[in-house]
């Protein structure tokens, strides 16, 4: 496994328990599905941006075209956590376990967009 991929598991990790600790105490207390993962993903994303970029991906400065990918891909990741715990627990899954489901799928999607369209490694001339 590259130094990459293992640093985005670690960061990832971190990240991930972070946010799924808030996540399921949110739906534990009864929160909408949509709040709960809104802001949930809002932690995420903080946390994300700047732990992936600068220690993942180790850009040399966060910039606009960096910060508006992720933004888009935050949002993209919301409405798959969001419509996969719903579709998860219209099949009878329970929600905190839909979104336990969902960790791989989604950190997946995750690591291949930032590494390809939000963090690209710059080729040198």
């Amino acid at each position: 496994m590259s130094g990459l991929k293992r640093r985005f598991l670690a960061f990832g990790l971190l990240n991930i328990a972070i946010t799924t600790v808030l996540l399921q105490l949110l739906l534990a207390i009864n929160l909408a599905t949509g709040l709960a993962t809104l802001l949930s993903q809002l932690l995420n994303v903080g946390l994300g941006y700047v732990l992936y970029g600068t220690q993942v991906f180790r850009v040399d400065r966060l910039g606009q075209y960096s910060a508006v990918a992720y933004g888009g891909l935050a949002l993209l990741l919301w409405w798959g956590n969001w419509a996969g715990i719903t579709a998860l627990a219209q099949a009878g899954l329970s929600r905190r376990l839909a979104a336990l489901a969902l960790i791989p799928v989604l950190a997946t999607c995750s690591y291949l967009s930032q590494k390809h369209m939000v963090f690209p490694q710059r080729r040198q001339s």
